[in-house]
């Protein structure tokens, strides 16, 4: 049975927390990744703003420094987008994606193309990365022969990284790069390998609800991309969780120990970068959004803007340009909130500089 109802102020606070958003924590890069359940990364400077809004002292060379020493690192993972992890959660997360069913292929593309020989076109190609570092132009024209009818190269490879366990590597993923990926097997680059499914599930639910809890199992499949719950539910229904309500009567599944906020813990001012996932990873976004609409955060070709966050929520837009931030508040903002948002900015400033 639940515990008890929580209010939306409630859900905000608990967010903020594990988000590291109610204060910054002065941690090493790979803790903080861990912590947050890993940083959407497919726009290459988000990741570092990510960690600068977040982590004390952060700095550009240090997430760099962690992605050269794999330490952390970049692949094609949650929602079939690019994300940093670190390594024991890269084997866990691409395991349980795959033991839940996520590779969505049309029915057209599997007749051309069926999921048998992509798993085929994906073993081979671990065997090639295997052997170092490849940029994607050397990887293209080895798919180049496997393309058939609507399977372009490009696709091929998106949808191959689906069954091959194969990361980004330096300049791939750092401050600055803007071209191609550069890839390689991820047993020769990280060494490990995937666990059990059920281990690997289990550890997929667990981080989720360490940095986005409590959630509903809805929640759960849109920051995984998962198209059906049944296999979800089953991996709930063998850990010992917490259970909530929402006030809507929604059940919310939460890990025995983790944080719930006073509702009134003051959140300060926070410039969110492009694509994080404090905005995309539950179902009901209220919790963040409050009374905003998505489609002001989220554009319908997927672009997802920077985020102003004012006691917790979203209250506006902003963006880098030419290395200036320019806010773009909802509404008329206190005085005090817009020279902490000032200060914010001045901080993004100077690390883009």
């Amino acid at each position: 049975m639940p515990e008890r109802a929580l209010t939306c102020r409630q859900l905000n606070r608990a967010l903020l927390a594990r988000q590291l958003l109610l204060d910054r924590r002065q941690l090493p890069v790979a803790r903080a990744v861990a912590r947050l359940a890993g940083l959407q990364a497919q726009y290459t400077p988000s990741p570092y703003l990510t960690l600068l809004a977040r982590v004390e002292g952060f700095d550009r060379d240090g997430l760099t420094r962690a992605l050269e020493r794999r330490r952390v690192v970049k692949a094609l993972l949650m929602r079939g987008t690019l994300h940093i992890v670190v390594p024991n959660d890269y084997w866990a997360f691409t395991t349980a994606r795959k033991a839940l069913g996520t590779q969505y292929w049309p029915p057209a593309y599997e007749r051309q193309l069926p999921q048998e020989r992509i798993a085929e076109i994906a073993r081979a190609m671990v065997d090639e990365l295997r052997s170092g570092p490849r940029p994607y132009e050397e990887i293209r024209g080895l798919l180049e022969s496997q393309a058939i009818g609507p399977v372009t190269p490009v696709f091929l490879w998106r949808r191959v990284q689906g069954h091959a366990d194969v990361i980004h590597v330096p300049p791939s993923g750092t401050w600055g790069y803007h071209g191609a990926g550069v890839y390689e097997a991820a047993d020769t680059a990280i060494g490990g390998g995937p666990p059990s499914p059920e281990e690997a599930c289990e550890h997929l639910v667990r981080s989720y609800l360490a940095a986005f809890g409590p959630a509903t199992p809805r929640d759960v499949a849109r920051w995984a991309g998962l198209q059906r719950l049944g296999p979800l539910k089953d991996t709930l229904s063998r850990m010992e969780l917490r259970r909530f309500v929402d006030e809507r009567g929604r059940v919310l599944l939460d890990l025995p120990r983790a944080p719930l906020p006073d509702p009134e813990t003051p959140a300060p001012p926070r410039l969110v970068p492009r694509f994080d996932n404090l905005v995309l990873s539950h179902e009901d976004r209220t919790r963040i959004l409050g009374d905003v609409p998505v489609s002001r955060i989220v554009t319908k070709n997927a672009l997802v803007h920077a985020t102003i966050l004012v006691d917790g929520f979203v209250a506006g837009t902003w963006r880098l340009e030419r290395g200036r931030v320019r806010l773009e508040p909802f509404a008329r903002l206190p005085r005090a909130v817009s020279s902490a948002l000032k200060d914010e900015a001045a901080r993004i400033e100077a690390f883009a500089a």
